[in-house]
């Protein structure tokens, strides 16, 4: 199947073709899958486990990116002496 590619804003889209949507009962709001390698990009309504995740503030991010350096500072200290 080929879907034209669309402009939606400063993005790009394409549409979900309407017998993936109605057998997955998919409507607006809803989040799907999107994985995308070697060139091919696929749809899924079946969310793994692995790519949910709640969102933190850039704040709470810091306090992990700077807990993590303190913990093993050695370590990535060594790793960026690496050629």
């Amino acid at each position: 199947m080929l879907q034209k590619v669309l402009r939606i804003g400063n993005s790009l889209g394409v549409t979900l073709p309407s017998d993936f949507v109605e057998k997955n009962k998919i409507k607006g709001g809803s989040e799907i899958s999107v994985i995308h390698s070697n060139g091919s990009i696929t749809y899924s309504s079946h969310i793994p486990e692995s790519t949910k995740y709640d969102a933190v503030s850039d704040e709470e991010f810091l306090d992990v990116v700077k807990e993590v350096e303190s913990k093993y500072k050695g370590a990535l200290d060594d790793l960026a002496k690496l050629p």
